[in-house]
């Protein structure tokens, strides 16, 4: 059965059925930390490197300004 997990780093996470996925995305979650979004202001958990949400960057990806 597969599960459906969001992240802020990288957004929807859909086949974690596979083990290496899913290790993967708890391994991210460990290392996220609560930062306030450089675009959106949004509290969100981001990786230390990472200033801006998933959901910002797929607005950008799309041409959509913030």
């Amino acid at each position: 059965m597969t599960e459906e997990y969001y992240d802020d780093n990288f957004g929807s996470w859909h086949d974690t059925d596979e083990e290496e996925v899913r290790e993967f995305y708890h391994n991210v979650q460990a290392r996220s930390v609560s930062k306030v979004c450089a675009m959106c202001g949004e509290k969100v958990k981001l990786l230390p490197q990472y200033d801006k949400c998933n959901g910002c960057m797929d607005m950008m990806e799309r041409g959509l300004e913030i």
